[in-house]
């Protein structure tokens, strides 16, 4: 490209004013005239246009942009990434317009606190101390977060300190979210890409060597682990009835039949856990069908679920979960339990009036968050705590969470359905089916294809 040329030099001004101009050409070829206050500046900058364009075409279009020096100005004028991450859950609540789901909202904001933010926690009534790699990292400059060498230099300093790989998976997953909607977001001038996407590079070693130690947990389940992922029918039978046992006196009592019936809908439907609690009788278009409408989020009913697909779709439901459920509406009438279109399958003051939260509009009673968060510690994991310790062919059911319930749910739908029906009533995808949902259950003997209904029968006969 041709050197700068002396253009109007010396000009003067209207006003007498001198000033030395120099034609040259940008990056792009085109001319442009620059103005310098004097003839020495004019060949300083001459001199530096020269060096630049030796170095080649970007090295002078930063040069002609002036980009070194704004990037050094917005560092230190421009906004942190701890305070970007804040503006992303301001933005994005569950009450916002186009917010996240509340589960989501939730898990998203404990991890940045602890693994972005440095935040101070509570872990069993003692304070957490604070992760120096976090708060090391809130105070980063956002604009460095157009690059991967940030976002991998957090990678590295978690690595450093020992944290676990699925925290680490789960604080790349939200610093992505945050850097997505930062680079479409008018709030955040700074960030116009997503770092994350650039650090591409595969993060993890899946060597044989290593996948017996540490690596089998972020992969598919095989073998004898299946049995607590991916409950199967009889497991699932084995739960109802031990949940129905533990009553005191001979017959179970409302909340044992509400815990067993819990059971059979996440089972039945493979639901997602706040999807069970957030069931109405209405929700039963026809004895045969199940709409997925609202779900129990953070304070209160959701219309938004975990995923695009998640609320809206309408599910097939097993005879024999018709049979459980008009049975339970029946118990419940008896014990002079509403059971209105608007209320819900699981009363949230089956225990006592005290207990729930009343909708304002129907005066129907749902379970509170509370009570769905406790109802895993506090019901579930007894009763599979009981059958993994009191039968040796059992022990594997120890892991198992009510998330197993429909991951079994939709395995034992796959044998006798088209996967993409299954997908659709489920709400999810067929990637995640492939990923996630399809075992192949050791109760599943026969190689010819079995409705839910018939798997599900056959392991209630027997564990009678």
């Amino acid at each position: 490209m041709a050197r700068p040329w002396k253009k109007q030099w010396p000009y003067v001004g209207k006003r007498g004013a001198k000033s030395s101009r120099v034609g040259f050409r940008d990056h792009d070829g085109v001319e442009r005239t620059r103005a310098f206050p004097s003839a020495k500046s004019a060949k300083e900058w001459v001199d530096a246009y020269t060096s630049a364009e030796r170095r080649g075409r970007e090295s002078l279009r930063r040069f002609l942009l002036d980009l070194d020096a704004k990037e050094a100005n917005e560092s230190q004028s421009g906004q942190t990434i701890g305070e970007v991450i804040q503006l992303y859950f301001a933005f994005n609540a569950p009450g916002t317009q186009d917010g996240l789901a509340g589960s989501t909202f939730r898990t998203y904001r404990h991890v940045a606190s602890r693994h972005l933010l440095g935040l101070e926690g509570m872990t069993a009534g003692e304070p957490t101390p604070l992760a120096r790699y976090a708060v090391e990292f809130a105070s980063q400059p956002a604009i460095a977060f157009n690059a991967p060498t940030a976002p991998r230099a957090l990678r590295e300093a978690m690595k450093e300190a020992k944290v676990g790989p699925s925290a680490r998976a789960h604080t790349w997953r939200v610093l992505s979210a945050v850097l997505s909607w930062a680079a479409s977001s008018q709030v955040v001038p700074e960030i116009e890409t997503n770092g994350c996407l650039l650090a591409n590079e595969r993060v993890s070693n899946r060597r044989k060597s290593m996948r017996a130690s540490g690596g089998a947990a972020s992969g598919r389940r095989s073998g004898a682990a299946v049995s607590g992922w991916a409950l199967s029918p009889t497991s699932v039978e084995l739960i109802r009835a031990q949940m129905l046992s533990e009553a005191n006196g001979g017959s179970p009592t409302l909340v044992a039949q509400r815990d067993a019936i819990v059971v059979s809908l996440q089972f039945g439907l493979a639901l997602r856990n706040q999807e069970v609690f957030g069931l109405r009788w209405s929700s039963f278009v026809d004895q045969h069908r199940a709409q997925i409408k609202e779900v129990l989020g953070w304070h209160a009913l959701d219309s938004r679920g975990k995923t695009e697909k998640a609320t809206g779709r309408t599910a097939r439901v097993p005879l024999l979960l018709e049979e459980d459920l008009q049975t339970w509406r029946a118990l419940l009438r008896r014990h002079g339990l509403s059971t209105r279109g608007v209320d819900f399958l699981m009363p949230g003051n089956i225990a006592g009036a005290e207990h729930g939260v009343i909708e304002k509009i129907t005066g129907a009673c749902h379970m509170s968050n509370n009570q769905a968060c406790q109802w895993r510690s506090r019901y579930f994991k007894p009763a599979v705590k009981v059958l993994a310790e009191g039968r040796a062919d059992l022990a594997d059911l120890v892991t198992a969470t009510p998330y197993s319930l429909r991951r079994g749910g939709v395995s034992a739908r796959l044998r006798g359905e088209n996967a993409q029906s299954v997908a659709e009533q489920c709400g999810t995808s067929l990637e995640m089916l492939s990923r996630h949902y399809s075992y192949e259950i050791d109760d599943f003997a026969e190689s010819r294809p079995q409705s839910l209904d018939a798997q599900w029968r056959a392991a209630r006969a027997l564990v009678l």
